[in-house]
């Protein structure tokens, strides 16, 4: 294959990409704004008991049906998505959020479960969720006070507390939430149905995601030849409440890790028997896609092909076959994980960079974002 066809193929899915997102006349904006007396209803329900449904409460007190019946009589899937923020991230998580809304089929319905701070108040909330009215009715919002992680995991790690409590969060769902998507915010594009993603078939393990080679030196101080990328995860619900793993963790907070320490003590404390890869053609971080300052692929830098072939992939679900194969999967992901780290000089590859864009403007937010992540709207 020779290089000069891969760059024409890749400027014929920019514009395909673009024009099937932004041309679908599925998407029409449609925006509610709320009265204060409904955002007071909301953080007074929300304090006295520490979780809030934000679909019941709007239709209580407008005494509407927050749901259209029409669309809800097409759903033939559910998913549940969850995210943990503090008021620092709210505009990085509707930038995900609004590519979830966004990407998924006319008979998906999403429910997300946002695990939030204390200082987590009604107006951020609502921020959020305008999003439902301005992307997709079909959705759910509920928003969980994280208080185990907020009293017990101060100083675990540098972005707070929110980042630890994604393994709190799993306890604070209902009894019929039994699996979770968990992503990160801001950094995380979805670009079609999850609904494949999270019917997965995940056998006896705990916790499915994708692979992390940066983090290879890890695997023999973790007795492991697994090592998973937290940042986009699916997760057995059942198994972490019946298992106890929110307790687990924290009584191991202390113990030595190394780079992200949310991410390395999940890795330390479930052995290879509890956690495995989902499939490469899920999605993958996009660190491992190209070069920094171009739209070529890297995975040499990252010495991907030796990876893939050694004993630490063997679990890897569905494996490329060849760097063909890679390459299409590459272009063609669920999602893409860690973009931010490359494209806040503008660099990176080209579609993401567009499709950023879109989905920022898509979320109402490019004034906004834009001062605080100027790399996003380069």
């Amino acid at each position: 294959m020779q290089t000069i066809n891969i760059n024409k193929s890749l400027i014929i899915l920019n514009y395909i990409f673009i024009f099937i997102y932004v041309y679908n006349p599925k998407y029409k904006v449609n925006i509610n704004h709320y009265d204060k007396e409904f955002e007071k209803e909301i953080q007074k329900s929300y304090l006295a008991n520490n979780k809030i449904n934000m679909n019941e409460i709007e239709q209580a007190f407008y005494k509407i049906n927050s749901v259209d019946n029409k669309l809800f009589n097409k759903v033939n899937s559910i998913i549940n998505i969850g995210f943990t923020l503090d008021p620092n991230y709210i505009l990085q998580t509707m930038l995900t959020v609004a590519s979830i809304m966004s990407s998924q089929n006319d008979n998906t319905k999403i429910r997300f479960h946002f695990g939030v701070t204390r200082s987590f108040r009604a107006h951020h909330m609502l921020k959020l969720y305008t999003l439902r009215n301005r992307l997709n009715k079909l959705t759910e919002f509920n928003f969980y006070y994280l208080k185990g992680a907020t009293q017990k995991m101060k100083n675990f790690h540098y972005k707070g507390e929110a980042c630890p409590g994604k393994f709190e969060l799993p306890q604070l769902l209902p009894d019929d939430v039994k699996r979770l998507i968990i992503f990160d915010a801001g950094d995380v594009l979805i670009l079609r149905d999850l609904s494949e993603l999270y019917n997965y078939d995940m056998k006896d393990y705990w916790v499915l995601g994708p692979p992390e080679p940066r983090c290879i030196r890890f695997v023999s101080r973790l007795n492991s030849t697994k090592y998973i990328n937290i940042g986009s995860i699916l997760l057995n619900v059942d198994e972490f409440k019946k298992n106890h793993f929110w307790d687990l963790y924290v009584r191991n907070r202390k113990t030595k890790t190394e780079g992200m320490p949310d991410q390395t003590l999940l890795n330390l404390l479930l052995p290879d028997d509890k956690k495995n890869y989902f499939p490469f053609r899920f999605g993958l971080p996009s660190i491992l896609s190209s070069d920094e300052n171009s739209d070529k692929l890297s995975f040499i830098d990252f010495k991907f092909p030796s990876w893939l072939n050694s004993s630490l992939s063997n679990s890897l679900p569905e494996k490329p076959k060849d760097e063909i194969e890679i390459l299409a999967q590459t272009y063609n992901p669920l999602f893409i994980h860690q973009f931010h780290e490359k494209w806040y000089k503008g660099k990176g590859l080209t579609i993401y960079r567009h499709l950023c864009k879109y989905f920022i403007d898509r979320a109402g937010i490019r004034k906004e974002i834009c001062k605080i992540e100027p790399g996003y709207c380069l």
